[in-house]
């Protein structure tokens, strides 16, 4: 993990051996995905692949093309974190020389190679463990991903994303055999890398975008992909938009003190437990392990119970144990506020096995949050509409699956509607990637539709900073 002022990237540990990214990540890409109703998969034969590459994590599924059934599916931590967890820091490394740009496609497409060949491992059908032949029957692949990361893949160059106005460097799908991209062990196979849409709005948004159009193509419909690259969609009367919010990389763990993936040993979610006046925090960790850390969903909930007790306040400052007593707030939590290596932290564990949040760990997601809502609240004024008229808003992503979502109404994360119409759809951006692997008319669609929808680039927006510092309060808005 490259190191950046002798703190990590990643978790700005002064010391670190992967930011706790590096294990498993705990995710249910095990399920077998589940279409729109109206989706029709076109007959085939074979095994295809989907790669889904974000900027912290790759997400990797193999299909049985003929029975239309997931066999294997394997998450990883990026490798391109070597050269930073954001992705202008990566811009910035493989502008610096073609070298640099040549070495992160390199180690991108091999660690893809490496993912097809363990997803090939892992398949527990006997018929294809039996047959030999199974790498020569991987016929087709699609790549999905954020503009950024399908540039890296394409080993073009990403110019147009390292200064504003924001251009995407190809147009449409991009059909190549793997071999011409460097792969080894999917020589052979057709890898599809899926169109963006425009400037950091790449493919991933657009999988999300056909996955919903097919699902609930309704008017004021809204979906967020919560991500270090966070994506937001509108389906407006008549248009379509689309904008990237910078949110980095707190809400997927890291950036943050003791941030992590969503891996075993990781606080999910917090709540408070017991009866008032004993009310005390209570934490559930990942596979029922000693707490290691805290990933993204557990710290969207750290903050709306701390903002609940009055721990934290709505600008997001952390108050010492002697200023919440005065606030009111019981004793039992009070003491939990302590002074550590010369800072306040707030224990959210126990002495034995200590998880803080930090003033700094507030602050990483009040910036990401502040991006995510600034970006929700510019596309409902292109559309001329206010919150109470969505009529939908589904949460996507990875990030997304986990998240409680009155947490993050509490904070002012999502807007304050009626929780009714607010769902989660999990990894729609892989279903919709899957849907483009199972049937060319997906794709003739998205290609269709990247031209269609209105790119809206938030730092051209001359309401962006207001909106984004009244989205920095932790409130309901």
């Amino acid at each position: 993990m490259e190191m950046t002022g002798n703190k990590c990237a990643g978790c700005r540990k002064k010391t670190c051996t992967g930011c706790y990214l590096a294990g498993q990540i705990h995710n249910e890409k095990e399920k077998n995905a589940v279409f729109p109703m109206d989706f029709e998969p076109e007959e085939s034969t074979g095994l295809g692949l989907v790669f889904d590459v974000g900027t912290t994590t790759i997400a990797g599924l193999l299909w049985d093309l003929g029975k239309k059934e997931q066999l294997a599916a394997k998450a990883i931590v990026n490798p391109g974190r070597f050269a930073g967890s954001d992705v202008i820091s990566r811009i910035s490394y493989v502008r610096e020389c073609t070298e640099n740009r040549q070495r992160m496609q390199r180690i991108l497409v091999d660690k893809l190679d490496e993912m097809a060949g363990q997803l090939l491992e892992g398949i527990r059908d006997e018929g294809w463990k039996k047959d030999r032949n199974s790498k020569e029957r991987i016929k087709r692949v699609v790549l999905v991903g954020n503009t950024v990361m399908c540039e890296f893949l394409l080993g073009v160059s990403v110019e147009g994303l390292a200064r504003a106005p924001f251009h995407k460097a190809y147009e449409g799908c991009v059909g190549k055999r793997g071999s011409e991209l460097g792969f080894s062990f999917l020589k052979e196979a057709r890898i599809t890398v899926l169109p963006a849409i425009e400037g950091f709005v790449g493919a991933d948004a657009l999988a999300v975008h056909t996955y919903i159009k097919h699902k609930d193509n309704q008017r004021y419909a809204l979906a967020v992909d919560i991500g270090t690259n966070g994506e937001i969609l509108l389906f407006g009367d008549g248009q379509d938009y689309a904008c990237s919010a910078a949110a980095g990389p707190a809400l997927e763990g890291a950036a943050v003190y003791q941030g992590m993936g969503a891996v075993t040993g990781a606080i999910e979610e917090i709540k408070l437990a017991g009866s008032f006046p004993r009310e005390d925090i209570y934490c559930k960790v990942i596979g029922g392990a000693k707490p290691k850390g805290i990933c993204g969903s557990g710290l969207v909930d750290a903050l709306a119970v701390l903002l609940k007790l009055g721990v934290v306040e709505a600008n997001g400052y952390l108050r010492s144990a002697d200023e919440a007593r005065k606030a009111g707030v019981r004793e039992q939590i009070c003491r939990r506020i302590v002074v550590s290596e010369g800072e306040k932290r707030f224990l959210l564990t126990n002495a034995d096995n200590p998880v803080y949040i930090t003033p700094e760990d507030i602050r990483q997601l009040q910036l990401a949050k502040g991006a995510i809502r600034a970006g929700i609240e510019i596309l409902l004024q292109k559309e001329k509409i206010k919150k109470d008229d969505i009529a939908h808003l589904y949460l996507a992503g990875a990030f997304g699956s986990y998240i409680k979502i009155e947490s993050a109404v509490e904070i002012g994360l999502l807007p304050d509607i009626p929780q009714e119409r607010i769902t989660h759809v999990g990894n729609c951006a892989g279903t919709g990637a899957l849907m483009a692997l199972l049937s060319g008319k997906i794709i003739e669609e998205m290609e269709a539709d990247a031209g269609q929808i209105r790119h809206i680039e938030l730092a051209k927006e001359e309401s962006f900073q207001e909106y984004f510092m009244q989205a920095m309060a932790l409130k309901r808005i």
